[in-house]
């Protein structure tokens, strides 16, 4: 997307989504070009921690239980 400078703040929501979408909003000055995109947000989940020092057997299924249901009742 390119779009000058009036316009990028008199449509400014209209811009950030795209730049949201992962489109590459080029802002067009008399001075020079701008450029804004929108960093990737960081991965905090526990997985995502782990990937690549977590090894799970092949044919284990991690959304199934793990104890009986007579495990659970005691």
């Amino acid at each position: 997307m390119q779009t000058n400078v009036s316009t990028l703040l008199r449509e400014f929501p209209k811009v950030r989504r795209a730049a949201f979408r992962g489109e590459r909003v080029v802002i067009v000055t008399r001075e020079g070009n701008l450029v804004l995109e929108a960093e990737q947000p960081k991965q905090n989940r526990l997985l995502g921690k782990w990937k690549g020092h977590v090894k799970i057997a092949k044919g284990v299924d991690l959304t199934s239980p793990t104890t009986s249901d007579s495990e659970w009742l005691k």
